[in-house]
């Protein structure tokens, strides 16, 4: 991913907001990166527009060698579907339907049948450890198996960017650990590229880039292994 002089304003009545205000970023392939900013900082508008959920104002963005801004509507979501994940705060899981279905839709959406989706999903499913969970709907799982559902349905298209906004938010020490973990892994053993939005210091610890957005502007990039990440706390060694 390349971000070169990206800017981002909105109109609030007659009021001008400056989101972004030129942001350059490059994140490896098989990198995994955290951004952080207080609210307000354009964090947010950042992460949106790596995941082609908006397009910048000014600026050009690639993901994949692909110019997000040049692209129309209908190749934004194709590149949504097919190269991008993404991992919410609240699973956003649908309730109504099973861990296997949940995982399956993404695959329907993209023009598969429901053989290949069902099919797809349970292999996605069985990777991060719920094979015994394929019939189970979220009200009948814990936060991390929901959490592990909503990443087997990032998955599940291959993607060759994970977006991930505060993942561990509502789970526990324990199981915010193992989703961290299971995050690592993908990076490491399949070469995904992950991009989280987060303030969990464990997250923090595991990544191998940590960035700072404040006042719409890139503030500091800095490798974890430069910094003392403690409960609590970040400092510079």
């Amino acid at each position: 991913m390349q971000a070169a002089g990206v800017t981002k304003t909105y109109q609030r009545g007659r009021q001008t907001v400056h989101a972004l205000a030129g942001v350059d970023l490059a994140i490896d392939a098989g990198e995994y990166v955290s951004i952080m900013g207080p609210s307000g900082s354009g964090k947010s508008t950042l992460f949106n527009l790596i995941g082609a959920l908006d397009k910048p104002t000014s600026g050009d963005l690639r993901v994949g060698g692909l110019s997000l801004p040049a692209l129309s509507a209908n190749q934004l979501a194709y590149v949504r579907c097919r190269h991008i994940g993404y991992v919410f705060q609240a699973y956003n899981l649908i309730a109504s339907l099973t861990a296997l279905k949940n995982v399956a839709l993404p695959v329907v959406f993209g023009g598969a049948s429901v053989e290949e989706a069902d099919e797809r999903a349970k292999a996605q499913l069985e990777r991060v450890g719920l094979g015994h969970r394929l019939e189970h709907r979220p009200g009948e799982l814990s936060g991390g198996q929901q959490q592990r559902v909503a990443i087997a349905r990032a998955l599940v298209n291959e993607p060759a960017l994970l977006l991930a906004d505060e993942p561990t938010a509502n789970l526990d020490l324990d199981t915010g650990q193992s989703i961290i973990t299971l995050f690592a892994e993908l990076c490491r053993e399949r070469g995904v590229t992950v991009v989280s939005t987060t303030h969990d210091h464990q997250m923090l610890a595991a990544c191998d880039r940590v960035v700072w957005v404040r006042d719409g502007r890139i503030e500091r990039v800095a490798n974890a292994s430069e910094l003392g990440i403690e409960a609590g706390s970040i400092s510079s060694h």
